[in-house]
């Protein structure tokens, strides 16, 4: 029989590994639960403020291409370059971006989206027409640029013009930098389609927004990561974590992506846990919201297996420690373990609490945190829903200006035209009744007739201008016709002084198609003004030609032809070059260039020196009938 104290010893030594035993099993595995359960709250706690943050980010991109969709200019510039002009497919992209560019308004709208682009830090804006091409970008000046650059098959431009609105993901094709786009209808003021805006913003961009201590994942509805915190993810596939009844199949657009190793841990014993390329996760999900994107929080749990064993070494080392002491004491050595077991007990509980306070301080402070940006961008939204209203009715004030401008030109002209006739009736009566040898008497009834004609001449500019500037397109008027109905029209509107001067080269028939009334204001203007900058009784030539599926009609003087410092501006509304005594009002030019541009054509100084000037307007002859041969 042993002794009393050998058993004593031998008890208290077999009672001592068994306490130690399942103390250290009970510990670790409260410890592992509490830490696996703070990595769960932390991760469902991020995804779901993360969640938020990509909301507000794509909520803001569909605001802001509506918000440049809608804006009077971008709807002036999509109005204006509506489809392509015929041959347009033919070009290369930078003969498509040169004649865009050379457009003052491309340029203009083109500098807006670029300081708009900048301010919300997005890769590009741009503004594509109804045949795809793109008219102008926040990148117009540099020499990458995307203008001119067709974009046909595009998912979010072809949604945009079919419901309003698009959005996709893909990989852009000039920098290869995987992007999100997000798409807005430009509409006219009666519901027509005009074309789209783009918003584009770059993935390492927005993947500045995934900020948090775990890995964090925007994927598709094909399970390929598009957005991430963690660059070996990036364009990767991890379709495995997603319910398989939300997986759809590819639509063709954008590859699927190398499928990552991903398997079900079978021993979680807290919520998802996988294994993926050998490194265990907890998974968080949350979609987000009015996109086809899910975001994924992935905690990293590979302290877990570190903390286990640490748990096992501390467990063992203090039962041997217990043992020894036992063993070398008897009751003495089993008395101070126990003491030793319960100062430990309470120093890992001191720690754990410890912990717990320490991490209720650092969610306290990133809620704050939090609140305080959710907070900011809602006073940035609000400010730009300010902007948005007094843009909207800065707008309508110059619409409504505009409307009794158009108004008081309609009223003025035509209280005009009444006694302007009258004063040619007039002259024409006071020629016909004077006596013979009365010369001073038919000189002043025809200066009369002639300062009628300009005064008439004037007011068919003005109001021929009042229609381009508001933007009306010869449409609503158009016909076929010959061109040469125009120049005898022309011919027979002049006074004797200047048919006397005018000479007129008719060719062949030439149909168009066009206003016939504002062709008429386009030629006269161009014979009106050669007769003006021309010394009496020096001959003007008007001559029509076809050429290359357009009908030339050149006007030609022996003036003194237009300075080179001068021939950049002669076109533009209003102006006069400085040192001419010769009177007019700087319509004259600006209105025949616009209505051929108008009618698809152009008008062009194709020549000048010091012996005369010639201006060319050329317009698209009209397709003959099939019957014509």
């Amino acid at each position: 029989m042993l002794p009393l104290v050998h058993r004593l010893t031998l008890s208290a030594a077999l009672t001592w590994l068994v306490l130690v035993a399942v103390a250290g099993l009970w510990m670790s595995q409260r410890t592992m639960t509490a830490q696996l359960g703070s990595l769960t709250a932390s991760a469902e706690y991020e995804a779901i403020t993360t969640a938020r943050v990509m909301d507000r980010l794509f909520t803001e991109m569909v605001s802001v291409s509506n918000m440049v969709a809608s804006q009077g200019q971008v709807i002036e510039l999509a109005t204006r370059y509506r489809t392509d002009l015929p041959g347009a497919a033919e070009l290369t992209r930078q003969q498509r971006a040169a004649q865009f560019t050379r457009d003052p308004l491309v340029r203009q709208v083109g500098d807006f989206m670029n300081a708009l682009a900048g301010d919300l830090r997005y890769a590009r804006i741009y503004m594509n027409n109804m045949s795809d091409d793109t008219v102008t970008a926040s990148n117009w000046a540099e020499p990458e640029s995307i203008v001119g650059m067709i974009y046909t098959g595009r998912p979010y431009l072809m949604d945009a013009l079919r419901y309003g609105k698009g959005a996709s993901f893909g990989i852009a094709r000039i920098n290869k930098t995987p992007s999100y786009f997000v798409a807005s209808r430009v509409d006219d003021a009666n519901g027509i389609p005009l074309g789209s805006v783009t918003v584009k913003f770059d993935a390492p961009d927005v993947a500045h927004y995934l900020t948090g201590r775990h890995i964090a994942l925007v994927v598709n509805r094909q399970g390929r990561v598009i957005t991430t915190t963690s660059e070996p993810f990036m364009l990767r596939n991890v379709a495995a974590l997603l319910p398989p009844d939300s997986i759809e199949p590819p639509d063709g657009g954008e590859e699927l992506g190398e499928p990552m190793a991903i398997r079900a841990l079978a021993d979680a014993g807290q919520g998802d846990q996988w294994s993926i390329e050998g490194n265990p996760y907890l998974l968080r999900s949350q979609p987000l919201t009015n996109t086809p994107y899910q975001l994924l929080i992935l905690a990293a749990l590979d302290e877990l297996a570190p903390m286990r064993t640490q748990h096992l070494v501390t467990t063992g080392l203090v039962a041997g420690f217990g043992l020894a002491l036992i063993l070398l004491c008897g009751r003495i050595a089993a008395q101070l373990g126990e003491r030793r077991a319960r100062a430990e007990q309470d120093r890992v509980l001191a720690i754990s609490q410890a912990a717990e306070r320490d991490l209720t301080i650092k969610v306290r402070e990133r809620t704050s945190e939090l609140s305080d940006a959710n907070a900011s961008l809602k006073e940035e939204v609000d400010r730009r829903h300010v902007l948005e209203t007094r843009l909207r009715q800065s707008l309508d004030s110059v619409n409504e200006a505009l409307s009794q401008q158009r108004d008081f030109l309609a009223v003025v002209s035509h209280e005009f035209r009444g006694p302007l006739a009258v004063i040619a009736a007039a002259a024409d009566n006071l020629s016909l009744s004077a006596p013979e040898g009365a010369d001073d008497v038919k000189t002043r009834s025809s200066r009369i007739r002639q300062t009628v004609k300009r005064m008439t001449l004037l007011i068919e500019n003005v109001l021929a201008g009042d229609r381009l500037d508001a933007a009306e397109t010869p449409n609503a008027i158009v016909e076929t016709f010959d061109i040469n109905e125009i120049l005898r029209i022309a011919q027979t509107g002049l006074d004797d002084d200047a048919a006397g001067r005018v000479s007129f080269f008719a060719g062949e028939p030439a149909l168009v198609n066009g206003d016939r009334y504002l062709l008429e204001i386009a030629l006269q203007n161009l014979v009106q003004n050669a007769l003006k900058y021309s010394t009496p009784p020096s001959p003007v030539i008007v001559r029509l030609s076809t050429e290359s599926g357009f009908v030339l009609v050149s006007v030609t003087d022996q003036g003194m032809g237009v300075l080179p410092e001068h021939r950049e501006f002669i076109f533009l509304k209003y102006y006069r070059a400085a040192g001419h005594r010769t009177k007019g009002s700087g319509l004259g030019l600006y209105i025949s260039r616009e209505i051929a541009r108008q009618h698809g054509g152009e008008l062009a100084l194709t020549a000048s020196d010091g012996s005369g000037s010639t201006f060319c307007l050329s317009l698209p002859l009209a397709p003959r009938p099939s019957g014509d041969t």
